[in-house]
């Protein structure tokens, strides 16, 4: 026993001493590895890193009982809506939107949300998207979310998602979606979600537009605001074009660029790429300016006569856009899709349904005294010519 109790060096020497401590320190670095390795590698509880099978962040909200209880979000001023932001965020959202001049703001219903697909392959910059919700159609939206996220690229590193719900039908979740399984066309998955799931009945349509158009410019944090319907299509190329355009302006706070809006035939295969193509559209009769033969009014005071016109510049589509012509007249429900600066006046959130929902916010922004300048080569479309018959001119104005 006494043989046992010596020191190390003295029973074996001095280099089975060293050898021993060798081997012990490098036991002990292996073991720190093994210990970091796994810390690293475990699942992040923020809703900013976690991967796409693992739960939004409402999920610990819904609980046991599948759904979100009424007292949490956020209450719009009528206490009808209920708002919960970055249910979904952009992986590299603070850094995208903290690089940017601008931001795309959309919103849409569950049965459209496939439009998100095309406009990240031609919206090369940050997106936000406030999602309306009722009950279960939240599986719907959190099914899309995921697909567009594993299927389209750059939805999960730019886009993020919100949600909006009527405040008696909160978010649940009753039923799961399989995975998708292959990417296919994003409209045809949509659908696929819409008949697997079902759409949650209510009274009367209350869709709260300008709430959602708000929900997602509040969430951008750019000095610009590009404040779109999610069926209108950007031209390719917009983001890096409209960046240098505004970087290159010193910043104007009174000042709204409008960005031209066309009808496209159903019958044409794709969105045109330039103006080139879209005035060749106009002129064989495939293309009109947006509602022109259902309210005119909605983009009369644009004057798009003095718009359509070819330029030099047409052929140059790497420059910056330009203003084209400025207008100084004011229309009554003018509703011209306008590129913002940060602090202007929001949407009218009273104004719910479909019709008059952008005009109100127009004639504000005339009244403080905005100046408007239209774009040249930069428009969005719409796919389909509105019609009488096809327009949804419902409109719900609270008491």
């Amino acid at each position: 026993m006494k043989y046992f109790a010596k020191p190390l060096h003295k029973v074996c020497g001095k280099q089975c001493f060293v050898v021993v401590n060798v081997v012990v320190v490098a036991a002990n670095l292996c073991l720190g590895l093994v210990v970091n390795m796994a810390f690293l590698s475990s699942p992040s509880p923020s809703p900013l890193t976690t991967s796409l099978a693992a739960p939004d962040n409402l999920t610990t909200l819904m609980g046991s009982g599948g759904t979100v209880p009424a007292a949490y979000g956020l209450s719009d001023a009528s206490g009808n809506f209920t708002s919960h932001a970055f249910v979904w965020a952009g992986r590299a959202w603070q850094e995208t939107t903290g690089a940017a001049q601008v931001c795309l703001a959309t919103h849409a219903s569950t049965q459209h949300l496939h439009w998100i697909a095309t406009h990240a392959r031609r919206w090369s910059g940050p997106i936000s998207v406030a999602v309306y919700v009722a009950g279960r159609e939240y599986v719907i939206a959190a099914g899309m979310v995921s697909y567009l996220r594993q299927c389209v690229d750059g939805v999960e590193a730019r886009v993020s998602f919100h949600l909006v719900h009527p405040r008696g039908h909160p978010p649940e979740s009753t039923r799961s979606l399989p995975p998708v399984v292959t990417c296919g066309e994003a409209e045809e998955v949509n659908r696929i979600m819409v008949a697997a799931v079902g759409l949650t009945p209510q009274r009367y349509p209350r869709y709260p537009q300008n709430l959602l158009r708000n929900m997602a410019w509040r969430a951008c944090h750019t000095p610009h605001v590009f404040n779109v319907d999610v069926d209108m299509i950007p031209v390719p190329a917009m983001y890096p074009r409209l960046s240098d355009f505004l970087a290159s302006r010193v910043v104007c706070g009174r000042c709204a660029f409008v960005v031209p809006v066309y009808e496209v035939s159903s019958k044409v295969s794709e969105p045109p790429r330039d103006k080139m193509a879209l005035l060749r559209l106009l002129l064989s009769g495939k293309a009109r300016r947006f509602h022109l033969k259902v309210y005119q009014k909605n983009q009369g005071n644009s004057h798009l006569e003095h718009w359509e016109v070819e330029r030099l510049s047409m052929f140059t589509q790497s420059q910056p856009f330009s203003v084209l012509f400025n207008i100084s007249t004011y229309e009554e429900f003018w509703e011209p899709v306008l590129i913002l600066p940060r602090g202007s006046p929001p949407f009218d959130e009273r104004f719910i349904g479909y019709g008059f929902t952008r005009s109100s916010q127009v004639y504000e922004l005339h009244v403080r005294g905005f100046h408007f300048g239209v774009l040249d080569e930069a428009f969005l479309t719409h796919l389909g010519f509105q019609t009488t018959a096809t327009y949804t001119s419902t409109r719900f104005v609270p008491d």
